[in-house]
């Protein structure tokens, strides 16, 4: 009997140990996975703190070929570039067809900023690495500091445009700049010096919204281009319209020492040029910087009769109204000319 027992007593023993040493390491394991965990936990969060590094953005300089609503198509050195114009979008001026511009875009090409490039500046991209913001040390209870005040945007200039009309298009002139085709817009403040047309030679100072606040005939010094006003722009506010009664005159005070200077008479020019077509009371004629549209009227003085292909030479007054109308000289040439 007790030969049977001790084989039992041992048996018995030995599988209770290896229960214990399996019940240690099955609590080691534990123990070591519920660290791991609260490790990668206290990670994740000091992660989740950490700010955002800002976005890479890189500078363009391009000409733009298309505006699509609030996208400007550009071309740049590799190609066609279709930049988001988004309500952040920190514009200078309002820009159109052919303007070299200089834009600050993100990833996502949205537009940062937009300006003007420089006449000199180079079409090309650049990047530019993120800026990590550096964290504002708190203040001191001691010091107490004055509120910054936001930066104000300065207002955008008035150019001076110096260019050749090619066409009139009711109350736009299309003219041709350095940088492509310009619609000017005149509007009923604009100041006109005389009325234009094709292929005068204008100087004009435009709002950022291409609206026309003078017009003026440029002079022979005036080279081509555009230019920044100097200076900040102020429009001379027009003076009410004075109201006469009908079949009076004003009269003036009798000791008003200011007098009123004349008015100058206007410019008479003389063209040389053939006539393409006569239309009514108009002589459609091609001079030297193109076709000219001359109304006759009762007061003209037509030494003949004309017709198509005749050579003439016409005084005419700044709106295109013929004084005097006679057979031009074989050896007189094509031209316009301002006695």
């Amino acid at each position: 009997m007790k030969l049977l027992c001790l084989p039992t007593l041992r048996t018995l023993r030995t599988v209770s140990w290896s229960f214990l040493i399996l019940v240690g390491f099955l609590g080691f394991l534990v123990f070591q996975s519920f660290f791991v965990t609260e490790g990668d936990g206290i990670n994740l969060a000091q992660a989740s703190s950490q700010p955002s590094p800002p976005p890479k953005t890189r500078t363009v300089v391009a000409d733009i070929l298309m505006i699509d609503g609030a996208f400007y198509v550009v071309r740049g050195e590799r190609g066609e570039i279709r930049i988001e114009v988004t309500p952040e979008t920190q514009l200078v001026e309002s820009f159109t067809f052919g303007d070299r511009i200089k834009a600050v875009l993100l990833p996502n090409d949205k537009a940062v900023t937009i300006t003007r490039a420089q006449p000199g500046e180079p079409i090309g991209t650049t990047s530019k690495a993120p800026v990590t913001p550096a964290h504002p040390s708190p203040p001191s209870p001691g010091n107490k500091s004055k509120p910054s005040t936001p930066p104000k945007k300065a207002s955008p200039n008035v150019r001076i445009i110096t260019a050749d009309i090619l066409m009139v298009d009711g109350n736009f002139y299309i003219i041709r700049s350095d940088y492509g085709e310009i619609q000017i817009e005149v509007t009923p403040q604009t100041q006109l010096s005389e009325s234009f047309k094709f292929g005068d030679r204008i100087k004009a100072r435009v709002t950022p919204q291409d609206q026309a606040l003078s017009i003026v005939r440029a002079s022979p010094d005036d080279s081509p281009g555009i230019r920044l006003e100097e200076g900040p722009s102020a429009v001379t506010p027009t003076a009410p319209p004075v109201v006469i009664a009908p079949e009076t005159e004003p009269i003036p005070p009798k000791n008003d020492p200011v007098k009123t200077a004349p008015k100058a008479p206007p410019k008479i020019r003389t063209i040389v040029a053939e006539i393409l077509m006569i239309d009514g009371n108009f002589y459609v004629v091609r001079g030297d910087r193109g076709e000219i549209r001359i109304e006759v009227t009762p007061e003209t003085t037509l030494s003949e009769s004309f017709k198509f292909g005749d050579r003439i030479k016409a005084k005419i007054l700044p709106n295109d109204t013929a004084l005097s109308i006679e057979r031009a000289q074989s050896d007189q040439s094509l031209g316009a000319q301002t006695p």
